[in-house]
């Protein structure tokens, strides 16, 4: 038996016998403390280094901790690291882990783990859509692409609280973006069950909550983890989260206390809720950005003049103020406010221009490219199942359809069918969105990155953007890194891969008796800071 073996099996012992000890004591049970919450989509998957979206991070975040991670309102704090150290050339970190951490099986949590969860995030054989985030890491590059061996990339356990980590260049975001990015897993786990690894019944985890239940299109319920680091200051005993597409059935079940909190509501209701449930009102700027994105290897979408028309067209006003209807922006970068500390945004050269003047230049391109009246454009425009994505659909084709007499037909599907069809290219025009990594302008730029094969679903591949924010990356100068970021957004906002449509607002229904979930502009709240006090 080896000494990791002994390890969990002593472990798990310890686990029963206080188990059976609480069960003789005849203590009065009290009531679970469960929070019941919405959240959008389907998990694609529960595997951190297989998923970049919200819906599963949502879930991720409060099975796993990271190196770093964050407080009730957002801000970076340590995580399963309890300090770390940045070079002076700020090329590398040193991360020293908490002492007695164990995953949920009693194994001790080491730096070899995380050693293993970078390179099996960046070889090529995991296909993680998250890897080329990390590209920053010496040699991550090279070992994603396959020239060179896993074993190669710079990260490095010392012994077995010290990680080091060494980076290309100074990375000034690098903290905030491990703290939902990397998450240790559990490789004894991994190899023992395969892709198999998260269901209920094998998953293992170092954070707050463990898996208990999954019901494919229905919910996903996590209950607290005795071994959490923290677990005395958790108080929730479970979190259920429950898959609520439709916005009008979510907020049906809110209104009649089936949900604790729903994350999105019909624009319709708007008013009705500022009336009537204003308490439990939550609207926020995020860091959001709703776009159209063109499949560029497709033709026509393969002619900048022929994108940068159907953007032009647009009308942004009209979308957010009559559409959305929720104190949404309209986007004429890719740059929402909450990134843009020290950053000129490259705007549209439109954004000032009234509707009729941006159609007929629109006009005018599609003329260029061989589209008018006598060979009219016509394509098919994605979104997923929701009511305020159909209502924005439909807006948006009438406005192209109109303004451009172009035929646009639409085709809707569920969340996680709209995700594979984007990422194996198969589309023409599709609606999506983005939740920035960190506030850094670079994650909403990272989409148009070629290499950004996970998320650049507009498959875009210009050298000359790609050389500049590579520059960027490399730069220890905060004005020339802001710089180059600029030039890349301008060569992205002529050539026009995706459309910005809108800067996200998050807007949330939640009880009143739930505490501890603060609004901030990421998005983002673990449920380890949660409570429900009920009057």
């Amino acid at each position: 038996m080896t000494a990791s073996s002994l390890l969990r099996q002593m472990s798990f012992f310890a686990l029963f016998a206080l188990t059976i000890a609480t069960l003789l004591t005849g203590a009065p049970a009290q009531a679970e403390m469960v929070f019941h919450r919405g959240n959008i989509g389907e998990p694609d998957s529960l595997d951190p280094h297989l998923t970049t979206s919200g819906y599963a991070t949502n879930i991720i975040f409060d099975m796993f901790i990271g190196l770093t991670t964050v407080d009730a309102k957002a801000n970076v704090m340590p995580g399963a690291a309890e300090s770390w150290t940045v070079s002076e050339d700020g090329k590398e970190y040193v991360f020293k882990l908490r002492d007695g951490m164990v995953w949920s099986d009693g194994t001790p949590v080491t730096a070899g783990d995380f050693e293993y969860a970078f390179k099996r995030m960046l070889d090529p054989a995991t296909a993680s859509r998250g890897a080329p985030m990390f590209y920053m890491i010496e040699n991550a590059r090279s070992v994603n692409g396959g020239q060179m061996p896993v074993d190669d990339l710079a990260v490095t356990a010392i012994d077995d609280r010290t990680l080091e980590i060494k980076l290309n260049a100074p990375t000034p975001f690098f903290l905030e973006l491990v703290v939902h990015r990397c998450f240790p897993v559990p490789r004894w786990a991994i190899e023992e069950h395969g892709r198999e690894w998260t269901r209920a019944e094998n998953i293992v985890v170092n954070g707050a909550f463990k898996l208990e239940e999954w019901v494919p299109q229905t919910s996903v319920k996590v209950v607290r983890n005795p071994t959490f680091f923290d677990a005395d200051s958790v108080a929730l005993d479970a979190v259920v989260y429950y898959t609520t597409e439709d916005l009008s059935a979510a907020f049906n079940r809110y209104r009649a206390d089936d949900l604790d909190m729903i994350i999105s509501f019909p624009p319709s209701q708007l008013d009705w809720i500022k009336e009537n449930l204003a308490d439990d009102l939550r609207m926020t700027q995020n860091l959001g950005l709703e776009y159209i994105t063109f499949n560029t290897t497709k033709a026509p979408f393969d002619d900048p003049r022929v994108r940068l028309a159907l953007s032009m067209a647009l009308d942004r006003e009209t979308l957010t103020n009559r559409v959305m209807r929720g104190g949404e922006a309209g986007a004429y970068s890719l740059i929402p406010v909450g990134s843009r500390e020290g950053y000129a945004p490259a705007f549209a050269d439109y954004r000032d221009q009234s509707p009729s003047e941006r159609n007929a230049r629109a006009k005018a391109l599609l003329a260029e490219a061989g589209y008018g009246p006598d060979n009219p454009l016509s394509f098919s425009f994605r979104y997923n199942t929701q009511e305020v994505l159909r209502r924005v659909a439909a807006a948006v084709a009438a406005m192209w359809q109109r303004g451009l007499d172009v035929n646009v037909s639409l085709l809707n599907s569920d969340l996680n069918v709209l995700n594979a069809d984007l990422r194996n290219g198969d589309y023409e025009v599709a609606r999506y969105q983005w939740f920035g990594e960190h506030r850094d302008p670079s994650t909403f730029l990272y989409l148009l990155e070629s290499d950004a094969i996970g998320d650049n679903h507009s498959k875009y591949d210009n050298p000359a953007y790609d050389v500049l924010m590579q520059q960027a990356y490399a730069s220890a100068d905060i004005e020339q890194r802001m710089r180059l970021m600029a030039e890349a957004e301008r060569i992205v906002m002529d050539e026009a891969p995706i459309a910005p449509l809108n800067f996200y607002v998050s807007k949330r229904l939640v009880k009143p008796f739930v505490k501890g979930l603060e609004d901030n502009v990421r998005g983002i709240n673990l449920a380890r800071y949660v409570s429900i006090e009920r009057p």
